[in-house]
């Protein structure tokens, strides 16, 4: 548990700088850009969305658990997997890019030119999900921030420079390619300092296994994944479709509020994740995860509270009066984000039980019903039916959807938290101890 507790801290320290340096580039990037250039940056990023599961093929999941498990073997599933995303990043962006040549303007193909770039580096950087999986989280933190600090303060400079939308597209490129290349030089030194490098080219035989395992054990994961990314992005796209950019930059800025502080809870389930996947006692494991949900829900009501009750002033204080309509959705778009978060831990716990099958007939259902309330409630509520499209699409994934998993394993987890309570009292009280008599 301590291990869990430290490790835990890093990471949400380093999701936490994450958020503050979000809402702080927020507050001038947004309002130079204004909602149109907003809401074009936000719909091409939303696009690449798009093909990235079939790219990664739900290797962050199975990736994270094999190492966690068995690190010697999820070391040479990483290598393999390398190999297999470049293939495949270059297949669907050869399709990506002939689409956008016939259906965007010049301009906007350019910036997707340059997002495409960054994501290919944030593909390639498996490095990152290594030290989250081994519970190193402190190194990304440093190298995380560090980039940020850089980060924000290219976009500063560029926005008190007036430059273009597609040099806030090449910041974002950067801000992928930096952390990947410094993980990568980190990670092979610690690797040749511990005697265990690994070959960086596997056997033929054991790539073509490796590379049949992703496929096999991926592809429903891909499937999920891409259901996941259509009700989570759909309502932008469909927000360009019938209302115009403006309002998906209007609509993106509630969710850049609404999804900043999630990366703390995020961060916390990373951390008990990789603990829960190597739990060999199962009455155990379920402990955990109801603690994990009791914590969530502990971290997340009092922003909730905030969100509804001052709206108005958070989106005043940050992108001010052009980005006023946004305050309309801010509480429902903070709802819908935990319910991702609850709803991240359940994926989570169904792909433990090899639950690969039902994600991947689940998330195409929510994905459709997402695309339906989308095209009846957009034209019926603009942005806000675009919200509450996504809220209602999260809360049946999570409370109906979810309880047809093996009896309603995951949703009596979710309903049991209050009773780890006692348990967590006493785990934090043992950890404190043992804190006290480590520094006498």
């Amino acid at each position: 548990m301590r291990a869990i507790i430290y490790n835990s801290l890093w990471i949400i320290l380093e999701k936490f700088c994450f958020a503050g340096a979000g809402i702080i580039s927020a507050m001038y990037i947004a309002r130079y850009l204004g909602p149109e250039n907003f809401g074009t940056l936000s719909y091409l990023v939303s696009i690449i969305a798009l093909i990235l599961p079939f790219i990664q093929l739900g290797s962050d999941n199975v990736l994270f658990n094999r190492i966690a498990k068995k690190p010697h073997s999820g070391m040479n599933l990483m290598i393999a997997s390398l190999r297999l995303k470049l293939m495949l990043f270059i297949i669907f962006s050869i399709g990506l890019i002939t689409w956008a040549c016939y259906f965007l303007p010049l301009e906007h193909t350019e910036i997707l030119l340059v997002l495409l770039a960054g994501t290919f580096f944030t593909l390639r950087d498996i490095y990152k999900l290594y030290y989250d999986a081994t519970l190193a989280s402190k190194v990304n933190l440093v190298i995380n921030n560090s980039v940020l600090v850089l980060f924000v303060a290219t976009n500063l400079m560029f926005a008190w420079l007036q430059l273009s939308l597609i040099w806030f597209a090449f910041s974002l490129a950067v801000r992928s390619i930096i952390p990947y290349m410094v993980r990568k030089i980190l990670f092979s030194r610690e690797q040749r300092a511990k005697g265990m490098r690994h070959k960086r080219r596997l056997k033929a035989k054991y790539s073509t296994f490796y590379n049949i395992y992703l496929l096999k054990v991926g592809f429903p994961l891909a499937i999920s994944s891409l259901a996941i990314v259509i009700y989570t992005r759909i309502d932008q796209i469909m927000l360009a479709k019938f209302m115009g950019y403006h309002a998906v930059g209007i609509y993106s800025a509630a969710l850049a509020i609404s999804g900043g502080w999630v990366l703390v809870p995020m961060a916390l389930i990373t951390s008990f994740m990789s603990t829960i996947a190597s739990e060999r006692d199962a009455r155990r494991a379920g402990d955990r995860v109801r603690m994990l949900y009791m914590i969530t829900l502990a971290l997340c009501a009092p922003v909730i509270v905030a969100l509804g009750f001052f709206s108005k002033d958070i989106i005043q204080l940050i992108y001010g009066d052009a980005f006023m309509d946004s305050a309309s959705i801010l509480l429902i778009c903070g709802l819908t984000s935990l319910c991702s978060v609850l709803g991240t831990i359940s994926y989570r716990i169904i792909l433990m039980h090899s639950g690969y099958r039902f994600v991947a007939l689940k998330m195409p259902v929510i994905a459709l019903l997402n695309i339906g309330l989308n095209y009846h409630f957009i034209p019926l509520f603009g942005i806000k039916g675009a919200a509450l499209s996504t809220l209602l699409s999260e809360v049946i994934s999570l409370l109906v959807l979810n309880a047809m998993f093996k009896k309603g394993l995951v949703t009596y987890q979710l309903f049991s938290a209050y009773k780890s309570i006692p348990k967590f009292i006493i785990e934090v009280q043992n950890y404190v101890k043992s804190t006290r008599q480590a520094s006498l």
